[in-house]
């Protein structure tokens, strides 16, 4: 568990490295691969903290959902690496479009906030204060940039790290709590009864 997801996230930083000198992205997309080696290390904390000891079902879910995402950036890295020096934002753009908008810094940002829910869990809080501290930093930093392909042009993303999230892009939002029958946009053309005759 956590030496495939230590692997993934190195593979990313090394396609990353192949571009990082690469003008045509924006910054987010540079940082977001410079992120990588802060998550790697991260991982190599909690899995030394953990000593061979086996992780709780909390770390192992957190771990894995990490490696996802891992497995994502590589993929995305690895496909603009591979991509003549001329068209790498443009390979980078049709990758986001395949894979619905999913990029680089919101899969970075989804490594950080689960590296953080791990650090914060009881097992690990006391060994990785400073790592949590690290994170954080570096959330606020990468959720302050400019997105690194305009927002029109890698679709409707949506991430959500609470209970609640309502996304309607262009759309209505029907929103109801508790039971009862819903009729979301319904249009009754007729008479309608509701409860007993």
């Amino acid at each position: 568990m956590f030496p495939d997801t230590i692997n993934a996230v190195e593979a990313a930083a090394t396609y990353h490295n192949f571009v990082k000198d690469d003008k045509s992205f924006r910054e987010s997309f540079h940082e977001a691969g410079r992120i990588q080696g802060l998550v790697r290390q991260v991982l190599q904390a909690a899995n030394s903290h953990l000593g061979g000891r086996k992780p709780t079902e909390k770390t192992a879910e957190l771990v894995e959902a990490c490696h996802a995402k891992a497995k994502l950036s590589v993929g995305i890295f690895k496909g603009v690496a591979q991509a003549p020096e001329g068209l790498r934002f443009e390979r980078y753009k049709e990758v986001i479009r395949e894979r619905k908008g999913s990029t680089v810094e919101v899969l970075a940002l989804g490594m950080m906030k689960y590296m953080c829910e791990l650090a914060e869990t009881d097992a690990m809080k006391a060994a990785m204060e400073d790592q949590v501290v690290n994170l954080r930093d570096a959330i606020a930093k990468l959720s302050r940039m400019e997105p690194s392909v305009p927002t029109e042009e890698a679709g409707h993303n949506f991430t959500n790290w609470g209970r609640d999230q309502i996304n309607a892009p262009g759309g209505t939002v029907n929103r109801s709590e508790g039971t009862g029958n819903q009729f979301p946009g319904a249009t009754f053309s007729g008479s309608v009864t509701f409860g007993k005759i």
